[in-house]
């Protein structure tokens, strides 16, 4: 017969919690964040020229200015692109820079779907995380 009845309850409750991802951990980081003493313009500029500088080609649209991205690249057997959401003021600015890649199977054949990038322990990002580290860098000391 089971003495504490409470006890092995709340062993198995805090089993299920650890199932359910409530102990888990810290989540990944998915975004690199950099705060800027300057203008948003000059943090969009710097922004501009550090992924040009870094070999990225930026892809033009309505939005490029506050919002860059790149054109995909390679990376491994990945395809890869870089975002950078810029937000602030004449004072100090933001720079968000996040990525996403695809994987490419049989060939490169057939794409994965999108997946965010992540600073974990694949080896896929982890390079293209290093990367967006790379830029940050980049953007912070121009």
């Amino acid at each position: 017969m089971i003495r504490h009845p409470r006890a092995v309850l709340a062993l198995a409750l805090l089993g299920s919690l650890a199932g359910c991802g409530l102990f888990r951990g810290t989540p990944e980081e998915r975004s690199v964040t950099i705060d800027l003493a300057v203008s948003r313009s000059e943090a969009v500029r710097r922004t501009l020229t550090t992924f040009r500088e870094e070999g990225y080609a930026v892809r033009a649209t309505l939005t490029s200015g506050s919002q860059p991205e790149t054109e995909p690249f390679k990376q491994g057997d990945a395809e890869a692109v870089f975002r950078a959401t810029i937000s602030g003021s004449a004072a100090t600015s933001r720079v968000v820079l996040a990525g996403t890649y695809r994987r490419k199977q049989l060939g490169g054949i057939v794409q994965s779907g999108e997946h965010e990038v992540r600073n974990s322990d694949d080896p896929i990002e982890r390079a293209l995380w290093s990367r967006l580290q790379q830029i940050a860098l980049a953007i912070r000391h121009p």
